[in-house]
């Protein structure tokens, strides 16, 4: 097992990293498939890179923040995701949110991100969805979305990040945004603040060019 991939927890007074083998006080649970897993209705455009499939469960307290990364994109240049939020826990300070970016290699001061977030406004179901991109901890975009999504209900995910084209982010099976970014993409992060989020599979690769629309 590489060191690519790896599991952050912040809690109050807290920060633990493991590789993906070690079970999370917070039961934050990651396997790794030894073959990608196909999505449902995946783009028949999408080709899976072997080894690139992962299960995840990221499960946080309240007040509590818990990451997955993979840090080594090379040969990638998409992802498919099944996604579904099982919980939500009240925090007074924090809302339950979720998300899934692709970022660049800078520090987290200064890292541009770009992804889709699920955030429970009032606290409870449904979660709103949106596309939002940030420079360091500044907000530079957001795109809304139509889709909303109840607990325990899965939504497909695709990302395709290809080099002088705008990254493209599909919900579900009709919608589709675009977002331009002038910055090298070199890693993905999931991450769960005040809730659980299953991602039952998360599956890398590329795309058939000659086919991709």
């Amino acid at each position: 097992m590489d060191d690519c991939s790896s599991v952050q927890y912040h809690g109050n007074r807290t920060r633990i990293m493991t590789r993906l083998s070690i079970l999370l006080g917070v039961v934050c649970c990651i396997v790794l498939g030894p073959d990608a897993a196909p999505t449902p209705q995946a783009n028949p455009s999408f080709i899976p890179a072997t080894g690139q499939a992962f299960y995840l469960d990221l499960d946080s307290a309240q007040d509590a923040f818990s990451e997955w990364r993979h840090d080594d994109l090379r040969g990638l240049c998409a992802l498919h995701a099944t996604i579904r939020v099982l919980r939500l826990r009240n925090d007074p300070k924090w809302l339950p949110t979720f998300s899934i970016s692709l970022q660049d290699s800078e520090v987290l001061s200064k890292r541009k991100v770009v992804g889709l977030q699920f955030l429970a406004k009032d606290r409870k179901a449904p979660l709103g969805v949106r596309i939002i991109e940030r420079d360091g901890p500044k907000q530079v975009g957001v795109q809304g979305s139509s889709t909303t999504l109840a607990l325990d209900v899965t939504v497909p995910v695709e990302m395709v990040w290809l080099p002088s084209q705008p990254v493209t982010i599909r919900i579900g099976q009709n919608e589709s945004h675009s977002v331009n970014v002038s910055w090298r993409i070199t890693r993905i992060a999931v991450s769960a603040m005040t809730g659980q989020m299953k991602i039952d599979p998360l599956v890398l690769g590329c795309i058939d060019k000659v086919n991709h629309r």
